[in-house]
């Protein structure tokens, strides 16, 4: 889906290249519950919820602005299978199960929200999580290794858009983006 589908306002938001490889690795085809954490404006849940429509979606985002995006985003393409909740992850409310689980904002909990997806994830399912940092990116990867998560893999996305500049035109960059995925471990 196109960035310019998506209403928007000064939230931060996955962009299209990003959101599309995010998406790419959640594995959603095979998933009926996605849990997308620091939904933002929601363009992670949206997209999702848009291409797997038998596919309930769980958006936890702690601001009312983005908020209110995700809910006016759900009218504005017709979606009724995204459940919206309002809290700082992790929430000691019972979710239940999920075979999917994106993180695009951790609000300092890194270790906190890693360990309380895998409590969530069904074994051998994807967590993919975005970051900006390289040492958030860095941390995330080593606590990672050192617990029971498989399939570890981190790659740096980089991508600029074709841009008119006066007479001509260039590629304006967007934020380099490290997307760090896993799959939990087998039950024991």
């Amino acid at each position: 889906m196109k960035d310019e589908m998506f209403i928007r306002d000064k939230v931060p938001m996955t962009k299209e290249s990003i959101r599309s490889i995010s998406i790419d690795k959640l594995e959603l085809n095979k998933a009926q519950r996605f849990l997308d954490v620091g939904a933002g404006t929601g363009s992670v849940s949206l997209q999702a919820a848009k291409l797997y429509p038998e596919i309930e979606v769980v958006a936890i985002e702690m601001k009312e602005l983005a908020i209110d995006l995700i809910q006016r985003n759900c009218q504005h393409f017709d979606l009724n299978n995204i459940e919206i909740i309002q809290g700082k992850a992790p929430l000691d409310k019972e979710l239940g199960k999920f075979q999917a689980i994106f993180i695009g904002g951790t609000g300092g909990n890194l270790n906190e929200m890693i360990d309380w997806s895998y409590q969530l994830l069904e074994a051998e399912r994807p967590l993919v999580m975005n970051f900006i940092l390289i040492e958030n990116a860095l941390e995330a990867f080593d606590y990672l290794n050192d617990n029971d998560w498989t399939d570890i893999d981190m790659i740096s996305v980089s991508v600029s858009d074709y841009t008119s500049l006066g007479k001509g035109h260039y590629f304006k960059p967007q934020n380099p983006t490290i997307i760090l995925s896993a799959k939990k471990g087998r039950d024991q």
